[in-house]
């Protein structure tokens, strides 16, 4: 069972950063194919892409351009991009809110999210919340 069913995306730019942390290893390597890869190609995603990079890196920026012009959420834990997303009325949620998601629909156990978010943190990820426990009341 996935957390998001079939309608999780990612785009071109968001894939290649992924890539590139591997290479560099910040990142540990994965399999990227169970993704669908989404790209930018109508003018007016491009028009908001090239818009948006005057502000954002690629990724971001890819992702707010498709999610206008889609109607799609954007997944970020960037504050700055989570604001503006906002701001623009695109829907935003980040690992929290994944991590929840998969509670909710029984992947996770509580104590496995919790788990995962403590070990997150320890690995540097700030998180507003100690416990998952917190936002389930």
């Amino acid at each position: 069972m996935k957390v998001f069913e079939d309608n999780f995306f990612i785009s071109e730019e968001v894939l290649e950063e992924l890539q590139r942390g591997e290479e560099t290893g910040i990142l540990p390597k994965r399999n990227w194919n169970w993704i669908q890869v989404l790209k930018i190609h109508s003018q007016q995603e491009v028009n908001a892409f090239e818009q948006f990079r005057q502000r954002f890196g690629s990724g971001e920026s890819s992702c707010l351009s498709l999610a206008i012009s889609r109607h799609l959420k954007v997944f970020t834990d960037d504050l700055d991009t989570r604001k503006y997303a906002q701001r623009l009325g695109i829907p935003v949620s980040g690992t929290i809110g994944v991590l929840l998601i998969a509670i909710e629909k029984g992947i996770l156990a509580l104590e496995e999210g919790n788990s995962l978010l403590s070990e997150m943190i320890q690995h540097g990820y700030y998180s507003p919340y100690q416990t998952l426990n917190e936002l389930l009341r």
